[in-house]
């Protein structure tokens, strides 16, 4: 087991990891707790982060509460009161957070909002922007768009 407060270095490797208030660039353990630090890269089986913030998350188990990840990938997932870029996970539970992009087999927002859901199931009041139907219409639209710019262009440089 390694503990760490207020330690600021470039690696930890470890089973288990409780980092309290520092800062750290890569993680890789069995378990990592980080309450109020942050990461640069975290890969774990069960990460848990609380009141901080990493770049990525990776694990079997990510949870977050009061925190902030741009990617998190993992078999279950869940966030609490929590800021994420990309959450990418077979099951992912949001409870009063801003996910970016979220993609798993069943996801359940509750007071939650992600801009662009993907998800075979759902559960609960989901705000989105874009959902999977909204998704494929806006990547068919943009690719019809982006074909006649590109066609009428190679037309006019022609004359």
């Amino acid at each position: 087991m390694a503990t760490d407060e207020n330690a600021r270095s470039d690696e930890i490797q470890a089973e288990i990891i409780h980092l309290d208030g520092g800062v750290i660039q890569n993680v890789e353990a069995d378990t990592v707790r980080i309450e109020q630090g942050g990461a640069n890269q975290v890969i774990a089986k069960n990460v848990e982060l609380n009141k901080g913030g990493a770049l990525t998350i990776q694990g079997d188990i990510v949870g977050l509460q009061q925190g902030a990840a741009f990617i998190t990938r993992s078999a279950e997932s869940t966030s609490e009161e929590s800021t994420v870029g990309a959450v990418i996970s077979e099951h992912a539970v949001l409870q009063d957070s801003r996910v970016g992009v979220t993609i798993a087999r069943k996801a359940e927002l509750n007071n939650s909002s992600s801009i662009i859901l993907l998800a075979q199931e759902v559960e609960g009041n989901v705000e989105t922007i874009l959902d999977t139907r909204g998704a494929l219409l806006a990547g068919l639209v943009s690719g019809i768009t982006v074909g006649l710019v590109l066609l009428v262009g190679n037309l006019l440089r022609r004359d």
